[in-house]
């Protein structure tokens, strides 16, 4: 059950980073829920190492990281979803403009 946990809780920080990583250069925004994962993800590696493996709370830990890790994704996809409309909204506007004034950018 140690190498298990540890290796979810090193996917959830792994998983968490890049999440971060990538809103903040596309401009999708952070998200409260992939900075929890990243330290949910952090925490669960910490714990592995110092016992936490050996205890009855290991399955729930495993479970409650994997469960907050498919959240995230969810989150991410509805963010990034939202976005492109966003900016496919902007860009038929954007065109809508110039087409209707004389054709030349000012």
């Amino acid at each position: 059950m140690g190498m298990l946990l540890f290796l979810v809780g090193l996917l959830a920080a792994v998983s968490g980073g890049v999440k971060l990583r990538k809103r903040i250069r596309t401009s999708v925004g952070t998200s409260a829920l992939a900075r929890v994962e990243l330290a949910v993800g952090s925490l669960v590696v910490l714990g592995s190492g110092v016992g936490l493996s050996k205890t009855a709370l290991a399955p729930w830990a495993v479970a409650a990281t994997l469960l907050l890790m498919v959240a995230s994704a969810i989150d991410q996809g509805r963010r990034a979803t939202r976005a492109q409309r966003h900016r496919d909204r902007s860009e038929g506007a954007r065109l809508k403009t110039f087409l209707q004034g004389d054709g030349k950018r000012r």
